[in-house]
């Protein structure tokens, strides 16, 4: 195997399929949710009364404008209610509506069986090693500084007229 060629068509082909997966599921079974969607409802039902909006951009790894507005496209639909923390006049505290939380609590069986459709016929001893090879390639990213000796092909290199 080249380690030199890449990775990332694999990285992007593999959620790009999952994601298609999910968008077709939803749309057969007629729920007016995205991916990302889901995604923003499940932690606020996780963390319960307490899920900033800020918190919800770090664990998704959006700006704050993207948060916002996938916040402001849920709160739309019905799907969460946004308020303000007590004493805390800047941080948005977001919570789930009636609707939410039956969506919800309608939709996590069916969700756990898509999830169960992308483990199948992999053992766990498989699984395992891969979330450990993820896990070291992001942590290999997020501490990515450019090595002097890898050279930038997009920075050309000055020509000293004087010589």
């Amino acid at each position: 195997m080249n380690k030199t060629k890449g990775f990332g068509h694999y990285l992007d082909r593999t959620v790009k399929t999952i994601q298609t997966a999910y968008q077709k599921a939803f749309n057969t079974q007629s729920i007016d949710l995205t991916i990302e969607q889901w995604v923003f409802l499940q932690q606020i039902y996780e963390g319960g009364d307490f899920v900033s909006q800020r918190e919800l951009t770090d664990l998704n790894f959006r700006t704050r404008a993207t948060t916002s507005r996938m916040i402001g496209k849920l709160v739309d639909k019905g799907y969460v209610v946004k308020s303000r923390f007590e004493g805390d006049k800047k941080q948005f505290k977001l919570a789930l509506s009636a609707k939410g939380k039956t969506t919800i609590e309608k939709l996590l069986p069916f969700i756990q069986d898509l999830r169960a459709a992308g483990y199948r016929d992999i053992s766990e001893e498989d699984f395992r090693v891969f979330l450990q090879v993820l896990e070291k390639i992001w942590e290999n990213y997020h501490q990515y500084e450019l090595p002097t000796k890898i050279k930038n092909p997009l920075k050309s290199e000055r020509v000293n007229s004087n010589k």
